[in-house]
């Protein structure tokens, strides 16, 4: 038996494993709630906006809010700023549109998970959005949220595989490269152009490249461009429905994304040992799909992703998470993901090879099972690997394997020409 090189994870595994969230966290006593501006009987959908340190983004975001078609007495916001220093407070504190509008600020910082869990406790409607602070978004937004769920209960509709992207500030830590997609892009408006040409001031604050009436005119779309390429790379090959894609649950994407409450409170909500950033998302994605939550995305909810500087240790806040991830979730499903993160394959290359793994398991049950045992011990170590950043050089002798069993999965290899891109993998492996 090949000695298992994920050893880092076994105490906290066998504690934590697939723990659940028993209760809603109490709103922090050092969080501050303003009053609701109006009675809560009709609410029907509540947004749950975190932020932190994303002035003046958040604040478009809400003003695109305001113009929403969906009648503003039915839907409220709860807006969370989780320990900003910036000038979301000062800004935020008296703001009164016409929806519903919760302010609750966090002078300790609560992280990603528990800060959406609290969203989840204060809301008031049946139908929760997530959205990202620095995500603007078209006046059918909530109403095209709101009509997909009324003949599902397990449903869970995303639009961020939908998502564009615009510049509405110029930020002093932008790249001159930015600067320059900035300058081309503003080209498109005069008005904007000649706005971002005679900017001056204090440099070392955000500038702003909109206000509130270039959401009312619709001249932001001017800024708009296509991005996260990996998005619509799904879509093009499995559809808003994900058929045969085998990780529907990456659409569980809190940039924009929409659940009954019933469901994700049955899920027991966000993993709170989630904190820094990333997979805090797709870990209750992932436990949703297993409940049975029906996935979709739409090309109706669009939202566009106010462009921003990105430090670089999100990175390996990412990695951190991912292996938290595997730690909770032991499983092949969620264990592979480290071969698109190490850049051994692309996302649909590893859907493949996921989808002929199981394929395996079912046609073939006695070589599966000899073949079952190597493959996950080589998923281990790769992940090992990329938590220590040395991503793929030579991965079986990470893994420990002899020359005896070396020859075992070049054999195994050889025996799987029917499913081409398993093998193609392991021939990379060995090959490593």
């Amino acid at each position: 038996m090949l000695e298992n090189s994920f050893t880092w994870s076994k105490s906290f595994k066998n504690e934590n494993t697939r723990k659940k969230m028993k209760q809603y966290p109490p709103i922090s006593t050092d969080a501050e709630v303003s009053p609701v501006n109006k009675d809560n009987h009709d609410i029907e959908v509540s947004i749950i906006i975190p932020s932190q340190n994303k002035y003046p983004l958040n604040l478009f975001t809400l003003y695109s809010l305001e113009l929403q078609t969906f009648h503003p007495a039915r839907m409220e916001v709860i807006f969370i700023n989780d320990a900003s220093t910036d000038q979301t407070d000062d800004q935020l504190k008296g703001y009164s549109p016409q929806y519903h509008f919760k302010y609750i600020h966090s002078k300790e910082k609560l992280g990603r998970a528990k800060v959406r869990n609290l969203g989840i406790r204060s809301a008031r409607g049946s139908l929760l959005i997530f959205l990202d602070a620095e995500m603007m978004v078209e006046p059918d937004f909530v109403a095209n949220h709101y009509k997909h769920h009324q003949t599902k209960n397990n449903l869970i509709l995303s639009g961020v595989m939908h998502s564009k992207a615009l510049y509405s500030c110029v930020f002093p830590a932008f790249s001159e490269k930015k600067i320059d997609e900035i300058t081309d892009l503003t080209k498109n408006n005069k008005e904007i152009y000649t706005r971002f040409r005679n900017r001056n001031g204090n440099l070392d604050q955000p500038f702003p490249l909109l206000n509130k009436d270039d959401l009312t005119r619709n001249t932001y779309r001017d800024l708009a461009f296509n991005a996260f390429p990996w998005f619509r790379q799904i879509i093009r090959n499995y559809g808003n429905d994900l058929e045969g894609f085998a990780f529907p649950w990456m659409a569980f994407l809190t940039g924009n994304v929409s659940i009954k409450k019933e469901l994700i409170v049955q899920a027991g909500g966000f993993d709170e040992e989630f904190y820094h950033y990333g997979y805090e998302d797709w870990e209750l994605g992932y436990r949703l799909y297993k409940m049975g939550a029906e996935y979709m995305v739409s090309e109706q909810l669009i939202t566009y992703h106010q462009e921003h500087p990105v430090g670089e240790s999100k990175w390996k806040e990412a990695v951190g998470n991912f292996g938290l991830f595997t730690i909770k979730h032991h499983d092949v499903d969620v264990l592979i993901l480290g071969l698109e993160l190490t850049g051994l394959t692309d996302l649909l290359t590893m859907s493949k090879i996921l989808r002929e793994y199981k394929a395996l398991g079912q046609s073939s049950p006695e070589q599966f099972k000899k073949f079952q045992e190597k493959f996950v011990h080589i998923l281990e170590t790769i992940i090992l690997m990329l938590q220590v950043d040395i991503r793929h050089f030579n991965i079986l002798g990470a893994s420990g394997f002899t020359s005896e069993q070396r020859k075992e999965l070049l054999t195994d290899t050889k025996s799987l020409s029917g499913y081409p891109n398993l093998a193609n993998f392991l021939k990379q492996v060995i090959n490593s």
